[in-house]
């Protein structure tokens, strides 16, 4: 089984070898020494980024990273975590996009910037975050303005919720911004689900979160503004059978049973089955849609399965409803016209082979 791998539990669910050591009840981390300098510079370049933000007077909200690992282990370098995650304010979007161009950043290839402010005022209204990588010293930054796209709660709800829910935590001499116990583990559980617990390291985040830290009521109360009962059952659903353990809170005694075939389907198949077919985005908007049973989150996660990033920023178009328009024709291009065209396609091929 996988579940005593370690090279599958650190390649395949990007656990760290201390975490896998706990795990296994091993003490082999030390054979890895690369692996936790890697860790250390990774801390180092976090470091970096939030002194830049400090320096120009950007406000900035630190999500995971090197503080959730901080605050889960006592070490800022347990956690492996492939970016950095801040939550800015809408105003200082296009200041943090500028800052982080100008000191040695890039978009990622995937999600491609805004080449104007109309294609700003779209990403800004239809996605949650921007990626920039920075080759020269291996960091990658997600650049926030809503802590979640995906949920059922307004953006203006969203976002009220989260700055009344914020709490100080320092560390090297430093004094971070951070979400409170209670919506930081009720974020962690969101993101994986959302994931469908795809990586193992989002579900043993919330095995070793110190939860004797979060006041119970005030975490549940997020979790019924959030809707996100159906999520909690889940969650426990699945440490009861990876770890054999619990969370001492419950949400909705029932949920949909896809919920849970779908994140065992995740979490046990290997890298290379994990699809990006046309069937297979189906059946995860499928999932999606059972997360949270909500009218308007459906409504809102509907349209979802025809926005992708690269559509905003693919094309110079002259207004708002161009956009709206061309990224139904998107999906069609790339997901249905694609496919059928494919048989005609390998039958010129066979034609052209033989003459």
């Amino acid at each position: 089984m996988f579940h005593s791998d370690r090279n599958y539990l650190y390649k395949r669910h990007r656990l760290s070898h201390q975490q896998i050591d706990g795990w296994l009840g091993e003490n082999r981390s030390k054979e890895f020494l690369p692996e936790k300098l890697e860790r250390l510079a990774a801390v180092k370049n976090f470091l970096a980024v939030t002194d830049l933000f400090r320096q120009n007077d950007i406000f900035f909200i630190s999500l995971k990273g090197p503080l959730l690992s901080q605050r889960i282990y006592k070490d800022a370098s347990v956690r492996l975590s492939h970016d950095v995650d801040f939550m800015i304010k809408t105003k200082d979007v296009e200041s943090g996009i500028k800052l982080l161009l100008e000191n040695g950043y890039q978009f990622t290839e995937d999600m491609l910037g805004p080449k104007n402010k109309l294609q700003l005022e779209l990403i800004l209204k239809n996605m949650h975050h921007l990626s920039f990588q920075n080759n020269k010293v291996n960091c990658c930054v997600e650049l926030h303005w809503v802590l979640m796209h995906e949920v059922p709660v307004s953006t203006k709800k969203q976002k009220d919720i989260v700055y009344r829910n914020l709490t100080k935590y320092v560390f090297t001499g430093r004094e971070f911004t951070v979400l409170n116990e209670e919506l930081e583990f009720l974020y962690l559980l969101i993101h994986g689900a959302k994931h469908a617990w795809r990586r193992l390291k989002w579900l043993v985040d919330i095995k070793d979160y110190p939860v004797q830290d979060i006041n119970a009521e005030r975490f549940l109360q997020l979790v019924k503004l959030f809707k996100a009962g159906r999520i909690l059952s889940q969650t426990n659903y699945l440490l009861k059978k990876f770890f054999h353990i619990q969370l001492p809170f419950t949400g909705n005694t029932h949920i949909p049973g896809y919920l849970i075939n779908r994140a065992l389907q995740s979490i046990n198949d290997d890298e290379q089955n994990i699809s990006s077919a046309t069937s297979d985005i189906m059946l995860n908007q499928y999932y999606l849609w059972l997360m949270f049973p909500d009218l308007y989150y459906i409504f809102k996660i509907s349209n979802i399965i025809f926005l992708r990033p690269g559509d905003i920023t693919a094309v110079d178009l002259p207004n708002k409803a161009s956009y709206y328009l061309y990224r139904p024709y998107s999906f069609l291009k790339r997901r249905v016209l694609a496919v059928i065209s494919f048989p005609s396609i390998l039958r010129k091929n066979k034609l052209s082979e033989h003459p």
